[in-house]
């Protein structure tokens, strides 16, 4: 690996694009050498824009000489096969949230990985938020934990395969919920045994819109979870509820409240940061130093391990246990 190793993007839609951006204006010890996009006509132009190299096909952007690391930001029913063909290639990946559509997916990618020595972190942006780390950091001023509140309500989505179950495996529980399920982990550092959930399909005949969960933890804590596609407006929440106040999150406006008894006693403005810049500076310190990435494939798989027991949950009308691998998958 050279020391500035270059980056292969695949994906140059409207997320993959702020990746693309960040690493033009620059992320220490990388470089975006490739591009691939499905049009190839905007890709091209793209490419041509900042000189950069442009394959149309990613299985030939992944082969590429000038790649040495792939960052891929589609539609996640292509993350698997991106995945193996990266791992079989020798290049680390740093793949976009939800890992995989599927826990069997998500094994096979992460046991490829495992057994070739290659990096594979999963982009969980949230857990890069500034005022969610400083809620972590503070998590014992509210006492013991009683119990943790995540909200996520976004816009309808703005692309057409967003909700599509073929394309994004669900609809915003998988899509963006998967976020929040993985900030149970990172914020509690427990592991989730059982689930309960309620979907709904509120302006849409295909994926949902509006997903509610209760998530039962090892121990013993719950976590209510409320995730949405249906309003004009977005929220961003993570309250924490102990036993001697609370913490609450905005994360859209980057402010953590503690509050006692009836009064609020703290309101903090944290200084805020784009995630997805740190993600790229974190994944490139880990390539650079051989230090593991500080979000695993593993990581990935157990958040798409609860969002598939939600589902089954829905599905059956009852409490379901996360199928959580042990060990290694």
């Amino acid at each position: 690996m050279s020391g500035s190793f270059g980056i292969g993007l695949v994906g140059l839609g409207r997320h993959g694009s702020r990746y693309a951006q960040h690493l033009l204006e620059g992320v220490p010890g990388c470089h975006l050498a490739a591009v691939s996009r499905r049009d190839v006509g905007a890709g091209r132009a793209f490419a041509e824009r900042h000189g950069l190299l442009f394959v149309p096909e990613w299985r030939e952007l992944v082969a590429c000489e000038e790649v040495e690391a792939v960052v891929v930001v589609t539609p996640p029913a292509l993350n698997r096969e991106i995945c193996l063909a990266a791992v079989r290639a020798g290049k680390p990946l740093l793949i976009e949230k939800p890992l995989a559509l599927t826990v069997a997916d998500a094994q096979e990618m992460v046991r490829a990985a495992r057994e070739a020595g290659i990096a594979l972190m999963t982009a969980q942006t949230l857990r890069f938020t500034p005022v969610l780390a400083r809620l972590r950091d503070r998590l014992a001023a509210v006492g013991p934990l009683e119990y943790l509140v995540l909200t996520m309500r976004a816009e309808r989505p703005p692309h057409r395969w967003l909700g599509d179950p073929g394309q994004a495996g669900g609809g915003v529980l998988l899509e963006i919920g998967i976020h929040l399920l993985d900030l149970i982990r990172f914020l509690t550092g427990a592991e989730a045994v059982e689930v309960v959930a309620d979907l709904a399909r509120r302006h849409t005949d295909r994926g949902e819109d509006l997903a509610l969960a209760r998530v039962r933890l090892s121990h013993g804590v719950s976590c209510f979870v409320e995730v949405s596609r249906v309003s004009g407006g977005r929220v961003c929440r993570v309250e924490a509820i102990g036993g001697a106040g609370q913490l609450i999150a905005d994360v859209d406006r980057s402010l953590l409240t503690r509050i006692e008894g009836r009064a609020v006693t703290a309101t903090e403005a944290v200084p805020d940061r784009p995630t997805v810049v740190t993600v790229l500076e974190a994944f490139a310190k880990s390539l650079s130093t051989g230090a593991p990435v500080p979000v695993s494939g593993e990581d990935g798989l157990r958040a798409v391990a609860m969002a598939e027991a939600c589902y089954r949950a829905a599905r059956e009308g009852r409490p379901v246990p996360v199928a959580i691998p042990s060990g290694p998958a």
